[in-house]
């Protein structure tokens, strides 16, 4: 039996959280399995790690677990321990920052630990060259992106969706970024460059910010000074599972993910471009990193140079004043990734992975 360890899952919230979340439900559906998984505060992760460490051993001798699967890559010098220890395969997943994290020694121990997992898991194309970059087999590379359930961002209820969470739209248009907030996600560059050109030209705009991190105050502080009171609502971390999410995502009108270049911590994937594009919304993304590979130009939304602030300006003016335009787009984005992305291939993938594992099949 496959045993499934992941140091990020409900109740904290975040991209990762969201990924083990659905993964685990739609597996669910394809194959039995033991789950072992974190969510709670990663400063507590050591005891985390040492706990699954002694309890992964206690279910390979007691014959329960035959393959294990760590869900991302800084657990891989410990899934390395476990495979010698224990001569059971393991695969691993990379996300992103994983792979890139600016840590003494970090970056010497964990591709170290990957060029000898059995299966290496790259949520894109470019994560995998990295890897590769690093020496990890190519035989042992795969690429599985990531995936979205297109119900969990369709209203159905009576009620407007702002509406449902006591926000007035009015008839405003309404701009939404969803993600930490860290530098490479872009929200403080977007706050203090781009979006104050838009409001004097478009005043009747609200730019939703939902997430939580380091760079709060900032943008705080760059709301107040430039004015933007009336134009900003920063919303902190909402979780997927009460609703409100899904009505922050389908009461807006447009998905802005302003990333920009960050050494030591890219952007692996790019998952809430989808769950944009799920909702119906135009999807206005930087062209970099593992964005590209979830944004398609012409069939789920608009990239451009993370750098070129006239660029973004422009095209979200252009789709503030062209409703139709923008309903278009978002039309065949939310096809698109329903299409291509639904949860329930993407887990058959990682179920077939595993099948390839437990009967032995080499890279």
């Amino acid at each position: 039996m496959l045993l499934y360890i992941t140091r990020k899952n409900a109740p904290s919230i975040g991209g990762m959280q969201r990924f083990n979340q659905k993964l685990i439900a739609h597996l669910k559906e394809k194959r039995e399995f033991r789950l072992i998984s974190w969510g709670h505060s990663q400063a507590l992760m050591p005891l985390f790690l040492i706990f699954t460490f002694f309890k992964t051993i206690f279910l390979r001798l007691s014959g329960k677990i035959d393959l294990i699967y760590l869900s991302d890559g800084l657990m891989s010098p410990m899934g390395l321990v476990l495979k010698k220890l224990l001569s059971v395969p393991v695969a691993v997943n990379i996300h992103g920052r994983d792979i890139a994290f600016a840590f003494p020694g970090y970056l010497t121990v964990v591709p170290a630990a990957l060029r000898k997992m059995d299966r290496v898991i790259c949520v894109s194309s470019q994560l995998k060259e990295i890897c590769r970059g690093y020496g990890v087999p190519e035989e042992v590379l795969r690429v599985i992106p990531n995936g979205v359930d297109a119900d969990d961002f369709t209203w159905t209820e009576d009620i407007s969706p702002l509406e449902h969470l006591g926000i007035d739209p009015g008839e405003r248009t309404i701009l939404i970024t969803v993600g930490r907030l860290v530098p490479k996600k872009g929200v403080d560059r977007f706050v203090e460059k781009i979006l104050p050109p838009i409001v004097e030209k478009e005043p009747r705009v609200l730019y939703l910010v939902v997430g939580d991190g380091p760079l709060r105050e900032t943008i705080e502080n760059t709301v107040r000074e430039k004015g933007l009171e009336e134009n900003v609502r920063l919303m902190g971390d909402v979780p997927m599972d009460d609703g409100k999410l899904k009505a922050l995502y389908c009461g807006a009108d447009i998905f802005v993910m302003p990333n920009v270049e960050v050494p030591g911590d890219i952007e692996g994937f790019g998952i809430v471009a989808l769950e944009g594009g799920a909702a119906g919304l135009a999807v206005v993304a930087s062209r970099l990193q593992g964005i590209q590979e979830a944004v398609s130009p012409g069939e789920n939304g608009i990239l451009l140079r993370w750098d070129d602030d006239r660029a973004f300006i422009e095209t979200i003016l252009d789709l503030i004043r062209n409703p139709a335009k923008r309903k278009e787009i978002g039309e065949r984005a939310r096809q698109y990734v329903i299409d291509n992305y639904s949860w329930d291939k993407i887990a058959g993938k990682y179920s077939d992975i595993f099948s390839e594992l437990r009967s032995g099949v080499k890279p």
